[in-house]
């Protein structure tokens, strides 16, 4: 079997099993499990048990700061707005080639989901915050098994990890770029939470793990190519999991779920592996999959109109993103305040 084929045989089998054991226990947020497996399998080579732990444990300290929001500032916005500002600032202005993968995504949702999940009621947030530590953790442990037990090239991962390190090191951003760059992502991030602590938009919090996702890449994110692929990558994976929600519905079996997570595993993987123009729009869209696969196996009275919405909450919040990424990262260039300076000085 060559790499490639290994490769998809790795994440087909590896989120399945993911699928299987979450959502056959049925855990609180065990729908979220299989995203964690799925984002730590899509690495080509396993991140190590000391970065797996240097994750989790930034996980815990982002959720503890959350669990501090939500039970001292939340009722305080005077004192709450300027406290994420920093906090959001200082997380997207440490995020450098050298750490672990991911770490900012997760640190940045560890200070946001959870206190918004605190409007639900009291005493609500730390058990938000201890699930979201166990399926993290069951997410890195199924990850690493499949790494280790469909390992591609377990000779050269040693030496090709060594030399990504190594790398990641050498790789530098400029100071000014850094600041800039984190201050876009700090002010749409900021704009998200105010959106959602103001009109309690806790219902919604689906939306704000996208809204994470891609408000840490500025550079990568603000552009009209992107925003076309954002929305390719949504379609693909609504389309996919409408066709898994109304196959559910007429045979509502754990095995029949299991089966189609499979199939649908597969044939994503394939494309994304492979490569191809259209592989990160599937990559993204599986993502979406995953994400809304949780709401497909609710298949009561009203499950079908609250599915709809969840696939409109993630459209609208790669939307809402993409478009502020776009605004703000123009308007923080040097050349667009060199632009305000000339306007200011005509005016005078």
């Amino acid at each position: 079997m060559d790499k490639a084929s290994l490769t998809i045989l790795r994440l087909a089998v590896g989120v399945t099993t993911s699928v299987a054991i979450s959502y056959g226990f049925s855990w609180p947020l065990y729908f979220i499990t299989p995203i964690f497996t799925f984002m730590f399998l899509a690495i080509p080579m396993w991140m190590g048990a000391r970065s797996a732990i240097t994750l989790l444990f930034r996980l815990v300290f982002a959720l503890f700061c959350g669990i501090i929001i939500s039970e001292f500032f939340l009722n305080y916005p005077l004192v709450c707005i300027p406290l994420y500002t920093v906090l959001f600032f200082l997380i997207y202005y440490n995020d450098t080639p050298a750490s672990p993968p991911m770490a900012t995504l997760f640190m940045t949702l560890g200070v946001t989901l959870v206190p918004i999940s605190a409007f639900a009621g009291a005493g609500v947030a730390p058990v938000v915050a201890t699930y979201l530590v166990l399926n993290m953790a069951g997410g890195l442990l199924l990850a690493g098994f499949f790494h280790g037990l469909l390992s591609t090239s377990p000779p050269a991962a040693a030496n090709l990890k060594a030399d990504a390190r190594s790398q990641a090191v050498t790789v530098t951003v400029p100071h000014s770029e850094r600041i800039r760059l984190a201050l876009v992502s700090t002010l749409v991030a900021l704009a998200a939470v105010m959106i959602f602590f103001f009109f309690n938009l806790g219902q919604y919090a689906l939306a704000m793990i996208y809204i994470c996702i891609m408000a840490g890449t500025p550079n990568k994110n603000s552009s009209i190519k992107t925003l076309k692929a954002n929305a390719t990558a949504t379609c693909i994976g609504g389309i996919a999991i409408i066709v898994n929600y109304n196959l559910l519905v007429l045979c509502p079996t754990y095995i029949f779920l299991i089966a189609v997570t499979f199939l649908a595993t597969l044939l994503f993987a394939r494309i994304i592996v492979t490569g191809g123009p259209m592989a990160p729009a599937f990559s993204s869209g599986f993502t979406t999959f995953l994400v809304l696969l949780g709401s497909s196996t609710q298949v009561d009275a009203t499950a079908s109109a609250n599915f709809y919405l969840r696939i409109a909450q993630v459209l609208f919040a790669g939307l809402f993103t993409l478009v502020a990424l776009m605004i703000v990262e123009r308007l923080t260039r040097p050349k667009a305040f060199r632009i305000l300076a000339t306007i200011r000085q005509l005016h005078r």
